[in-house]
């Protein structure tokens, strides 16, 4: 029939797809506009189950509306089915789509698990199981009464929408966390793992927000080691003791005036607890000890990335060569980016300017270009702004 004055609202069915827009929406107009409706509006329980967007299309355009009455078994697949084979959408928003049909799906698991207990009560065989759903949980050739809904709805709305289940429950646990977010997926706007990338770098800056407060309200009264800190970017010069490093007596060098640390002292220090799930160590090595500087990574959780090199001014001295580099090698725990795409793997500076082992200012500008702060600054000689700092005097 023909219905120009009534107006439907949609069943909660059909609005698990969102409606279309922009340029795609045009299109369907001009269609309708120059052909009529050549496909009716499906209407279930008085509601528009197919067709908000062609219903939408003829009261823009004045297009006489026509509707029938749905007569199939499976609304839901059936209307995924349609709209899948219409619409251009990406796996992302198949997904959330998939989220949002869940509730339909483990309804229908529930159904199918009472309609098996009503016709072959509770120890049916599986293969009848099967057949009428895959909401049963197996235990051998007998069926258990009772079934994990949530987990049988996934992998159907999944394998319904053409998408991966990791997709589905990706996006299941983005919609919980982050609502605004979800709907830009499913609008297209946004990809889901950029939106993945987004949640996760809000959380952890959050977690390093939590930490900034820690350390100034309680730093001036216990040491680090009691406090529940954790740091997302840690600097360590170690304090090396020079007969581990096999030269005694190197040419023109001379005596450090701080206390030394041996090597294997350096690997008990309990650098992996002070560090952030996701961190980034920079650590300051010379070139004679590079590979005890491997080993002190691996040992304290962090995975070696690549070697950064200081260009000094002049050379210094050495038995061999003269050493005009110093090596920090970089390492991370978890998976957290830089906060830049430029960063070259050397730099030139000055040396530092409170003698002996002291780093150039230039080198900690560059660190917090690249890491996020709150900074550790192990076995430090001076104090910066937003840098807790672990020096000779203070290392407990």
């Amino acid at each position: 029939m023909t219905e120009n004055s009534f107006y439907y609202l949609p069943h909660p069915i059909a609005e698990l797809f969102p409606l279309m827009s922009g340029a795609e929406f045009l299109e369907l107009k001009e269609d309708i506009k120059a052909h009529g409706l050549l496909i009716p509006i499906i209407l279930y329980e008085g509601l528009i189950l197919d067709g908000r967007n062609r219903f939408k299309a003829c009261q823009e355009t004045d297009i006489p509306i026509r509707t029938v009455e749905y007569t199939g078994l499976n609304p839901v697949s059936d209307v995924i089915s349609m709209n899948l084979k219409r619409r251009h959408l990406n796996s992302d928003q198949r997904a959330c789509i998939a989220v949002d049909a869940l509730p339909f799906f483990e309804a229908e698991a529930k159904k199918r698990q009472v309609e098996a207990g009503k016709l072959y009560g509770e120890n049916h065989p599986q293969e009848v199981s099967q057949k009428i759903g895959k909401a049963l949980v197996t235990d051998g050739t007998k069926q258990k009464n009772k079934v994990n809904h949530a987990n049988c709805a996934s992998q159907q709305a999944a394998e319904q929408f053409s998408t991966n289940r990791q997709y589905v429950d990706d996006a299941k646990k983005l919609k919980a966390e982050n609502r605004e977010l979800f709907e830009q997926i499913k609008s297209g706007s946004v990809k889901l793992i950029q939106a993945k990338r987004e949640i996760k770098e809000t959380n952890r800056e959050s977690a390093r927000q939590e930490n900034r407060k820690k350390i100034i309200a309680n730093m001036e009264d216990k040491p680090i080691m009691e406090l529940d800190i954790r740091f997302p970017t840690i600097v360590i010069d170690p304090p090396w003791d020079w007969g581990d490093e096999g030269d005694k007596d190197q040419l023109g060098r001379a005596k450090p005036d701080y206390h030394t640390l041996s090597f294997e002292e350096l690997m008990a220090l309990p650098v992996n607890n002070l560090a952030m799930p996701d961190a980034h160590i920079y650590l300051w090595i010379t070139n004679r000890s590079l590979p005890k500087g491997f080993d002190l990574l691996k040992q304290w959780g962090f995975r070696y990335i690549t070697c950064i090199t200081w260009v000094k001014p002049s050379f210094g001295m050495g038995n061999y060569f003269r050493g005009q580099t110093e090596q920090v090698l970089f390492g991370v725990k978890g998976s957290l980016g830089l906060k830049r795409k430029d960063a070259s793997t050397y730099f030139n500076a000055p040396r530092g300017e409170n003698g002996h082992s002291s780093k150039p200012v230039e080198f900690y500008n560059f660190v917090e270009s690249c890491s996020h702060g709150p900074y550790l600054e192990m076995f430090s000689r001076q104090n910066r702004v937003d840098w807790t700092s672990w020096g000779e005097n203070g290392y407990q």
